[in-house]
């Protein structure tokens, strides 16, 4: 039989590994959306260009067909973003319930600490929205 103070321990790692594999699921779905789904930097013209010269050199596009493409893309990006956001607040909830239950097993002493992190992790994830609208 374990002691409580091993059984809290125990359960805290638990708990983080729980939410490290969350926050790495999350972001190996952004990954993979931005990497082959219309990306948010394909929107960007840098991008966007860079692909259709690669499709043109390849494929040898028309003038029509270079203007099709890129509103193809543009209109694909637009369709990520929708979706991106519909899931945004399952995204959010599941956070939240998690720092919820960590706060249940933490004591007085490491609650100061870890909203801390919570700051810190939120103002990281703000400051990425921004420089990906």
């Amino acid at each position: 039989m374990m002691s409580p103070s091993r059984f809290k321990a125990v359960a805290l790692m638990a708990i983080v590994f729980l939410l490290g594999a969350i926050v790495g699921a999350s972001l190996g779905t952004t990954i993979v959306s931005r990497k082959f789904a219309a990306p948010h930097e394909m929107a960007g013209k840098p991008g966007k260009a860079k692909f259709v010269d690669r499709l043109n050199a390849r494929l040898h596009l028309s003038p029509q067909q270079t203007a099709q493409l890129k509103g193809i893309l543009d209109e694909t990006h637009q369709q990520f973003g929708a979706l991106h956001e519909s899931v945004k607040p399952q995204f959010e909830s599941i956070r939240n319930r998690t720092r919820d239950r960590i706060r249940e097993q933490l004591t007085d002493s490491q609650r100061p600490e870890f909203e801390a992190m919570v700051r810190e992790d939120d103002a990281c994830r703000a400051k990425k929205r921004m420089q990906h609208p």
